[in-house]
């Protein structure tokens, strides 16, 4: 039955010539199309000697794959199995640590390691016939080059990449004012809040300080559909329709009111619950004055359980729920403060409120910030915003960008106090995503606020969170990461409490004496680990001289003065990239080649000075 079938459906040798032909004659249509449209109507030697060689490396390729195709054939069919078997998935987890070509190269150097060192230790055990003891030797050798060389590879301490901070310490005038990391006066009470109905934490549930109401995200969170979402309601007992409103509370003792400060937690796996992991900062800001909760948002996270089908799986697109949730839970915040039944009953300032998030929920920070000033939800205006809370500071922990657009359009903030700080050693978010959200705090001069950057030599990403620990990559791939010269956890996380703590006094208790801290790490040496900062400062009163932001003329400046150049071999302005984004702001690129002149200038003329609008530089 078989036989006949396949002499049913098997192509006859005409068959196969006329799909040949088809072919050929596709193959010859490009090329005709190139020489007609691109060559004849001014052709020249060169053009056609150009074709005749693409011609014949294109069919090189060609010819190249056939081949490899044809050598794949030739292997024992459980080796094609296991190639098959092993070869996709190895990718496809690599192309989460490298770009596509390196995760083949490296998936390519452990497919031929593992093989040659396998079949040849094989070899010599089992003394198979015809036994070539020479020929396993060598196999054995070159696997282990193979794997030997990877493993170098990936597991030696690279190269500082600023040499010149080596045995850098900070240095210099610690601001006379009491260390913000340390303590305050006030004793510390914990509370919780939930829907009274979590399936694996009583905090949020039976023994929930107080009950909060669900909201309805089922218009921002679109992507909890599918198997994958059904699997996830199995496991939460929710759905997009009754999103949890949970929190840990810290909160000082005494008559109040404290202003009010929210953390939120990134993207972790669901079933690994991150919002205790903030604890740290809870104590210290509740002895200081503060009210902090840690926001539960699990339930956004991610899991195993989205991969149920690889062709439905949640995108990384839920940050606008993640700062919406915030928005929802100021709004239950609001209403706890007047309710004579709530512990926290008018201790709440509700005119002096903070956001700090980290990874994800550092871009749902600044989401949030954006969403507190419109009327409606950008994508779907059937859901009604109008929230309108006084928010002071926004803080982002090595935080993502990009991720949620509205309109395609990156998250603008305005007039708000922005602070953001990554790790030199972040193994997760792997550029400075934040740096782009900085660019584009537009200060306008008009209300008094400032933005600030902090870039932490050795630091990384999970530390800032005592649940998430010290490798970023988490399974299988913790041997990828070299973690020796990685912060101290303890060391980290002061520098997390000096700042995170001096941002918020400045900004929601008016205590501007911390402010210098923020355009100058020097300025807090007494109170940080020694080390190396880098910060990034701007402020209301900031004048900026050239942006190359506002014209196409590489010659004019921002403040209307000129701009010239001598002996430049390169002078363009362009768009600055980190390695995964945009950083929203535009540079100018100035290079000479000292072979051709030994000297050579960039003048820009400050036309402001001479007007006197600005006295100096260091002035602003």
């Amino acid at each position: 039955m078989g036989w006949r079938v396949a002499e049913v459906f098997a192509p006859s040798k005409v068959s196969w010539t006329a799909a040949a032909w088809a072919l050929i004659a596709f193959w010859a249509f490009i090329f005709g199309s190139v020489f007609a449209y691109n060559i004849a109507p001014n052709i020249s030697a060169g053009q056609v000697l150009a074709l005749v060689v693409n011609i014949l490396l294109l069919a090189l390729v060609g010819l190249a794959v056939l081949l490899a195709a044809r050598l794949v054939l030739l292997l024992p069919f459980h080796y094609r199995l296991a190639l098959a078997l092993a070869v996709p998935p190895a990718i496809f987890m690599l192309t989460g640590i490298w770009d596509t070509k390196g995760a083949v190269i490296v998936t390519a150097l452990l497919v031929l390691g593992l093989s040659l060192l396998a079949g040849g230790l094989a070899s010599l055990l089992r003394r198979d016939r015809p036994f070539r003891p020479i020929g396993a030797i060598v196999a054995i050798a070159l696997g282990v080059t193979a794997l030997g060389g990877l493993t170098f590879g990936l597991l030696r301490t690279p190269d500082d990449p600023n040499p010149t901070l080596t045995g850098y310490r900070l240095a210099g005038a610690t601001l006379p004012l009491p260390d913000p990391g340390k303590p305050g006066v006030y004793r510390v009470r914990t509370y919780t809040y939930g829907g009274g109905t979590d399936r694996y934490r009583p905090e949020f549930a039976a023994k929930a300080s107080w009950r909060s109401k669900p909201v309805d995200g089922s218009k921002l969170d679109t992507e909890w559909k599918g198997l994958g979402g059904k699997l996830r309601t199995a496991f939460w007992g929710l759905d997009p329709k009754t999103f949890p409103v949970q929190g840990r509370v810290w909160a000082p003792e005494g008559p109040g009111p404290f202003p009010l400060v929210l953390i939120v937690h990134g993207n972790h796996s669901m079933e690994d619950f991150s919002d205790p992991g903030y604890a740290y900062l809870g104590e210290l800001l509740a002895s200081q004055g503060f009210i902090l909760v840690s926001v539960d948002e699990n339930f956004l996270n991610s899991s195993l359980v989205d991969r149920i089908n690889p062709l439905e799986g949640r995108p990384s697109k839920e940050n606008d729920a993640r700062g919406w949730m915030l928005l929802e839970h100021l709004v239950q915040w609001r209403g706890l403060n007047a309710d004579p039944k709530n512990p926290l009953y008018g201790k709440v300032d509700m005119g002096r409120i903070g956001l700090i998030g980290h990874s994800r929920g550092g871009e749902a920070v600044a989401v949030a910030a954006a969403f507190n000033t419109l009327s409606h939800y950008p994508d779907d205006a059937s859901v009604p915003f109008g929230y309108g809370f006084n928010l002071r500071a926004v803080a982002a922990i090595a935080p993502v960008d990009g991720q949620y657009k509205a309109r395609d359009r990156p998250t603008p903030l305005k007039d708000i106090n922005y602070f953001v700080l990554h790790g030199s050693m972040d193994g997760d978010v792997t550029s400075f995503m934040g740096s782009s959200q900085y660019a584009r705090d537009t200060l306008t001069g008009q209300v008094p606020a400032f933005k600030s950057a902090l870039y932490i030599k050795d630091a990384n990403h999970g530390q800032f969170n005592t649940s998430w620990g010290r490798n970023d990559l988490g399974l299988p791939w913790t041997a990828l990461l070299n973690l020796r010269d990685i912060l101290p956890p303890n060391e980290q996380r002061q520098i997390a409490k000096v700042y995170l703590s001096a941002f918020l006094q400045t900004t929601l208790m008016e205590r501007t004496g911390y402010q210098p801290l923020f355009a100058d790490p020097r300025r807090g040496a007494a109170w940080l680990p020694r080390g190396y900062l880098a910060a990034n400062y701007a402020d209301h009163r900031t004048t900026w001289a050239a942006t190359f932001e506002e014209d196409l003329d590489v010659a004019t400046s921002s403040a209307g003065g000129a701009i010239t150049g001598r002996n430049l071999s390169v002078w363009r302005e362009a768009d600055m990239k980190l390695k995964s984004n945009q950083m929203d702001t535009q540079v100018a690129l100035v290079g000479w080649d000292d072979r051709v002149h030994k000297a050579a200038s960039y003048s820009l003329d400050l036309a402001l000075a001479a007007a006197g609008t600005v006295r100096s530089l260091a002035d602003h």
